[in-house]
């Protein structure tokens, strides 16, 4: 296996895992709400969340294959309704004023749990797996490799929303009400999105 299938993945990684879905605009609600510092936990908890996910792709790919079938319809409403969850959570968010603490950010459980109900990032870990790395066979160097790039790809685009969402704190204590709408609204468009692939 040549060093550009790993380029190849990389790129199509960082395509796919910069655009909305349910951990970056989580994140982005988060620390909009709550700054980047009180989210560390909620970030590190989805990286975690991700490597395991990705390594579970990797090292189960061939037995996925052959269970996706039932797997998919029940992880698909799973995930959906967890995303429900968080947009419900995001809308009734209380508002402080950045000190007080009338609502707590999610837990790293939180954000570690999201990813095995986030249909978006399952479904790219066996399509990138299989895509990009199953043809070349199995070799345990390759799996660690395939996880560690889908996971730095993906915790880029994280960081990317997580600091667009401190920026936007001094907005948010303004607008609040209207901030926590949308991103709710944008949480029900990641769960539909779940749903209707």
């Amino acid at each position: 296996m040549t060093a550009a299938v790993f380029w190849e993945l990389a790129l199509s990684a960082c395509a796919t895992t910069f655009t909305p879905g349910p951990n970056n605009i989580l994140l982005l609600s988060s620390t909009s709400t709550f700054g980047f510092r009180k989210c560390r936990p909620l970030i590190l908890g989805i990286w975690t969340g991700l490597l395991t996910v990705m390594l579970i792709c990797g090292f189960g790919c061939a037995v996925l294959g052959e269970l996706i079938p039932q797997i998919v319809p029940v992880a698909k409403y799973v995930g959906a309704a967890y995303v429900l969850y968080l947009a419900y959570k995001t809308l009734t968010r209380k508002t402080g004023d950045g000190t007080a603490d009338t609502s707590r950010p999610l837990t790293y459980v939180n954000g570690f749990l999201l990813q095995f109900l986030n249909i978006k990032i399952m479904m790219l870990g066996i399509a990138f797996y299989s895509s990009f790395i199953l043809p070349y066979g199995f070799h345990v160097g390759c799996v660690l490799a395939f996880a560690a790039i889908m996971t730095a790809c993906a915790g880029t685009g994280n960081l990317i929303w997580a600091t667009l969402g401190t920026i936007l704190f001094p907005l948010y204590k303004k607008y609040a009400k209207v901030i926590n709408t949308v991103m709710a609204l944008l949480l029900v468009w990641c769960a539909w999105k779940i749903v209707s692939v």
